[in-house]
């Protein structure tokens, strides 16, 4: 019998979910390879007999040639087969929502990077700004870190992330580009197993010690350093792009170049000459940010309130965001039993 298009391939896999309230139940998600509409492709067979409303955050851009009709069909059909069930996507652009409403969806635009905590990437008033720019980005071709090469003084922040290879193709790849930018700094340091992995208190460092952010590749999703460089008070130089980046750029302090080394370059030197204050910066994109998060909260306030819950969910939302819970990548056998539990106990969280 063939699998539902819905369905995850393997229901006990990892990918990234949160949840939000008990009564009613709502639970936070994005689709990954193979959950198509996130935690739903998992748990819903589970729960087919309760109400349960799922937030399907997009995590990559649905403005390429029929994305957004490939999704729609698979929430479509997930929704026959779970009737009490509702899916509301959270798309990083208008564009986006308007595609998916198109198409018989429930969406509403609130950009992903709204979730990221803070309190973690900041200025540091203290630190020496030692590199031009800093690339926070994996290694990989459709990041094209090359486009940076032109950068006097540059830091390279990145992971090892074994879609993109085995280690010794990532050492390979790591080699290539320490040769074609002799002049950068490679943070990470590797590992027989790809290369060490660092934590937002040191990536901010790194920032901190950086004038301007880079974001250089064609397309992705809303791209989380690139407001971890705003919250740290970094100017940043983009390329044209799709996924939803660009959401909480300032023309003041961003600048959208063409890609390729030149123009990358002489945008770093614009903005660096600027001197733009990091604390502008942040505060002019925390401003930005919370219209999102107020926009967030109260989409999951009316669910409760509409379905009669009492939980004020204001509370919960910082919580997670604070602990970096709601967008925590964790394994769906895991996540269903702490689900089950919870609608079955009841508890408040």
């Amino acid at each position: 019998m063939q699998a539902a298009i819905w369905a995850a391939p393997d229901p006990s896999a990892s990918t990234w979910a949160e949840l939000l309230s008990v009564s009613p139940t709502i639970i936070h998600t994005s689709f990954s390879t193979g959950f198509p509409l996130g935690a739903a492709s998992a748990l819903g067979p589970l729960f087919r007999d309760r109400a349960v409303h799922f937030l399907v955050m997009m995590s990559w851009s649905l403005e390429q040639p029929r994305s957004s009709e490939g999704l729609a069909q698979k929430a479509a059909a997930y929704l026959i087969d779970h009737p009490l069930h509702t899916v509301t996507f959270l798309c990083n652009t208008p564009r986006e929502a308007q595609l998916l409403r198109a198409n018989g969806c429930t969406a509403a635009t609130i950009n992903k990077n709204c979730l990221t905590d803070d309190t973690v990437f900041r200025p540091m008033p203290n630190a020496t700004p030692v590199y031009d720019a800093v690339y926070n980005a994996r290694m990989s071709p459709e990041k094209r870190p090359e486009l940076a090469r032109e950068v006097d003084r540059l830091a390279l922040v990145y992971f090892y992330n074994a879609l993109d290879g085995s280690p010794a193709e990532f050492h390979a790849i790591h080699a290539r580009l320490r040769a074609l930018m002799p002049r950068a700094h490679f943070v990470n340091q590797l590992t027989s197993d790809g290369c060490e992995w660092l934590l937002g208190p040191a990536i901010n460092k790194v920032y901190a010690q950086s004038r301007v952010g880079l974001c250089l590749s064609p397309i992705e999703g809303a791209m989380r350093a690139s407001i971890e460089y705003l919250f740290a008070g970094l100017s940043i130089v983009s390329t044209p792009s799709l996924g939803g980046r660009d959401y909480f750029f300032d023309d003041e302090f961003c600048i959208i170049a063409e890609p390729d080394p030149r123009s990358i370059r002489e945008a770093v030197d614009a903005l660096i000459a600027r001197n733009i204050p990091r604390d502008y910066v942040r505060s002019r994109t925390l401003a930005r940010v919370e219209l999102d998060r107020r926009r967030y909260i109260d989409l999951v306030q009316d669910l409760i309130d509409r379905a009669g819950g009492t939980f004020q969910f204001e509370g919960r939302f910082w919580q997670c965001t604070r602990a970096q819970t709601i967008t925590r990548w964790r394994s769906m056998k895991e996540f269903a039993e702490t689900v089950a539990t919870a609608v079955r106990d009841e508890k408040p969280l």
